[in-house]
C-alpha cells in the first residue's frame, strides 16, 4: 500500500496530496544562494533551481526534474550542487512511483539509491535532513518500519521547517505503531499535538493516538442491511468480523479483527481485497 509524502492516509493505496512528505518551498532560493557565482542564464545550475520549484506543484513535472538533475550531474558530478541533484532526482522518482503502479518498485529502489548517493556528496545539514526523511519514506512504503524509523529519527533534528518536522514526527509515530510499540507511538503523537497544534498533522496524530490493536476495515456502509450482509459473508470465511456504528456520519463500518500485529492484519486485508476493494488496515 502506498500513499505519498503526506504521509499519511496510511491505509490507502491511492496517492495523497503533498508529494513526498516535504514541500520545501524556499529551497530553490537557498540553493541559488549557496551556489551563487557566474553561470549561464540557462545553465545546469539554473535548471536545477527551476526544478526545485516544481516540488511546490500538485503535479510536478518529474521528467523535467530528472532531466535537470541528470544534466547537472553530467556536467559536474562532484559539483557543489551534486547532493541537490541526486536529492531532486530521488524526489522525482518517488513522486512517479506514487502515481504509476507499474514502475513503483523500480522507481522507489532507484530513488533510494539516489538519496544514498546524495549523502556521499556532503549535503548541507538541512538538505541532509530531507534526504534521510526521503529514505525513511521509501522504507516505510516497503513495510520496513524499523529501518524507516531510524531514518526519520536521524533526519528530524536537521529539518528546518515546522511543517516538515510535524510530518516526520507523525510518521515516526506510525512506524512505532506498525512495530507494535503502542506507547512509543503515543508519545510521538502527543509530541506532534503539543509542538504543532492546530495543524493537519496534529489532527491525524490525535486520530491515531490510543490504539492498541489493528483492524481491517472491509467497507463503509450507509445501508445497515448491506453492512450486515458483508459481516455475515466475512464470518462465513472464518474471519472475526464486526459492525461499528458512526452516528456522526450515519454509516456503519465493517471490520475484521482485532489483530495484535500489523503483518497479520495486512495479510487479512490482502486475503479479502479481491472482493472488498476498499479494505484498509487501521490505524
Amino acid at each position: 500500500m502506498r500513499d505519498t509524502h503526506d504521509p499519511v492516509q496510511t491505509q490507502s493505496p491511492s496517492p495523497q496530496p503533498g508529494g513526498t512528505l516535504i514541500v520545501f518551498s524556499s529551497i530553490a532560493l537557498l540553493f541559488l544562494t549557496l551556489t551563487s557565482g557566474c553561470a549561464a542564464p540557462n545553465g545546469p545550475r539554473e535548471k536545477l533551481a527551476a526544478a526545485y520549484t516544481q516540488l511546490d506543484s500538485p503535479n510536478p513535472d518529474t521528467a523535467q526534474i530528472i532531466a535537470a538533475s541528470d544534466e547537472y550531474l553530467q556536467a559536474s558530478p562532484n559539483g557543489p550542487a551534486a547532493a541537490d541533484a541526486f536529492y531532486l532526482r530521488g524526489r522525482a522518482l518517488e513522486a512517479r512511483a506514487a502515481h504509476d503502479v507499474n514502475s513503483a518498485a523500480k522507481d522507489s529502489a532507484d530513488a533510494y539509491n539516489d538519496y544514498s548517493e546524495a549523502l556521499t556528496k556532503k549535503p548541507r545539514p538541512a538538505l541532509e535532513g530531507l534526504i534521510h526523511v526521503g529514505m525513511g519514506n521509501i522504507l516505510y512504503f516497503q513495510d520496513r518500519y524499523a529501518a524507516a524509523l531510524t531514518e526519520f529519527t536521524t533526519g528530524y533534528e536537521k529539518l528546518e521547517r515546522d511543517n516538515d518536522k510535524a510530518w516526520t514526527l507523525y510518521r515516526m509515530g506510525l512506524c512505532a505503531q506498525r512495530l507494535g510499540n503502542w506507547s512509543e507511538a503515543d508519545k510521538n503523537f502527543a509530541a506532534v499535538q503539543q509542538a504543532y497544534p492546530n495543524t493537519v498533522q496534529a489532527q491525524r496524530a490525535r486520530e491515531h493516538q490510543g490504539a492498541t490493536n489493528f483492524w481491517v476495515q472491509a467497507g463503509t456502509y450507509a445501508n445497515p442491511t448491506m453492512a450486515e450482509s458483508a459481516t455475515n459473508d466475512l464470518k462465513k470465511q472464518g474471519l472475526p468480523a464486526q459492525r461499528f456504528q458512526d452516528n456522526a456520519r450515519h454509516v456503519q463500518y465493517v471490520r475484521v479483527g482485532p489483530f495484535t500485529n500489523y503483518e497479520t492484519a495486512a495479510g487479512t486485508r490482502q486475503r479479502i481485497l479481491s472482493k472488498y476493494r476498499d479494505a484498509i488496515v487501521i490505524p
